[in-house]
């Protein structure tokens, strides 16, 4: 794909992710007892949108008619507007992810029509069940550490990932655990966290859908 494409998009990405950032600093997802939290954490807004944005665009668009990676960077602009919420006050709203799952969904079956294959998107809704299963079962053990939205976040990027292939899902979910318990530590001997304190595990798992997408076919250059 001509690099002036991946420009393009990244160029895009910028501007979404300003409008993004606009709308974090207004604090509309803060419910009435977040009001008092500091400022939250979207000095990355931009550059992280612009760089997923470009990112899933390069890896989705060579082997997929348009249809696949316009989806992909939608899914990327959400996942970075629910990333930078969970970072501020560990929460994924309802409001966000109940109809994403209607959405994407919608969204993987127009794909699959496009492509003429259907095959990925049966997969996508058994690999999205199957997460949603793990993570509940990951959140009703004590002490798991993974709250509901968590749980269905894991529905959404397991339909996400599931659309390409298994490899993607176990990668995806491989890389979270990774990514997940190396902040988990991190924090620990920052003492930025205490044993039983609760850390954001949404940006990991989005971190490492998004890893299980871009990195293969980066790896795959070298």
């Amino acid at each position: 794909m001509p690099d002036i494409d991946v420009l393009v998009l990244a160029a895009l990405g910028v501007v979404v992710g300003a409008l993004l950032r606009s709308r974090l600093v207004q604090l509309g997802h803060r419910l009435d007892d977040e009001r008092e939290l500091g400022r939250p954490p979207s000095s990355w807004v931009v550059p992280v949108t612009a760089l997923l944005t470009a990112g899933l665009w390069w890896a989705t668009a060579p082997d997929h008619s348009p249809v696949v990676p316009a989806v992909h960077v939608l899914a990327g602009w959400t996942m970075v507007t629910l990333g930078f919420i969970d970072l501020d006050v560990h929460r994924l709203p309802d409001r966000i992810q109940l109809p994403a799952f209607p959405t994407l969904a919608t969204l993987l079956a127009i794909c699959s029509l496009v492509e003429g294959e259907w095959t990925p998107f049966v997969r996508a809704l058994v690999a999205g069940v199957a997460l949603f299963v793990l993570y509940l079962v990951l959140a009703l053990l004590p002490g798991g550490g993974i709250g509901f939205g968590d749980v269905k976040l894991a529905g959404l990027l397991g339909m996400l990932l599931g659309w390409h292939t298994w490899t993607h899902v176990v990668q995806g979910t491989m890389a979270t655990f990774l990514i997940g318990g190396v902040v988990a530590v991190a924090l620990l001997a920052l003492r930025r966290k205490g044993a039983r304190d609760e850390f954001a595990y949404g940006p990991p798992m989005l971190v490492g859908a998004a890893g299980a997408i871009i990195v293969p076919p980066l790896l795959a250059l070298l």
